[in-house]
């Protein structure tokens, strides 16, 4: 799985997990419904490293315990060119 689909995956879980619409986590957030719909519908595939930072404050969690889930070891930036 990409590494951004995991973690609109992770978000959705946690909203699930915590009761919350979109419309609650942009109440939370200050992050707008239509940017988290839109990465959460994966129409596109970059959200600012501030914005999640305002997520995981919202769910509960910081940076760190979100990408402690094991299934980040495995996942991938598919389509970005590595520096050799």
């Amino acid at each position: 799985m990409e590494f951004t689909d995991l973690i609109a995956l992770k978000i959705k879980e946690m909203m699930k997990e915590k009761e919350l619409s979109i419309y609650k986590l942009e109440s939370l957030t200050g992050v707008y419904t239509s940017t988290l719909s839109q990465f959460l519908t994966k129409k596109t595939k970059t959200i600012r490293i501030e914005n999640l930072l305002y997520i995981c404050e919202a769910l509960g969690t910081n940076l760190s315990e979100f990408f402690s889930d094991s299934r980040f070891d495995e996942s991938e930036a598919k389509g970005w060119l590595k520096r050799q």
